[in-house]
């Protein structure tokens, strides 16, 4: 065998090595990105859930007496609250 064939066999090892590692990190990465998926899944459950504790605090504001106002204004700030932390979570993790 001459050395210019032995090189490129060589080279051609060593490509073989790398297009490897190249499908290695392809399977790791489309991993990762379901993994994101799923979590963003869960921010947005969250998010769904939380919103719609908020609209029916605020349902219960409507239909409530002027005396149970105050009881139920508190419970919707603090929905409220626990929405916007949970959206801002949510965003500083994905965007």
């Amino acid at each position: 065998m001459t050395r210019t064939e032995l090189y490129e066999q060589e080279i051609r090892a060593e490509l073989a090595h790398l297009k490897a590692e190249l499908d290695s990190l392809q399977v790791e990465a489309e991993q990762k990105k379901l993994e994101q998926e799923s979590k963003l899944d869960d921010y947005l459950t969250t998010l769904t859930e939380k919103s719609e504790a908020v609209g029916k605090k605020l349902d219960n504001l409507k239909d409530s007496s002027s005396d149970a106002v105050d009881e139920i204004r508190a419970g919707l700030t603090e929905a409220w609250e626990r929405l916007a932390i949970a959206k801002n979570a949510a965003k500083a993790k994905f965007h």
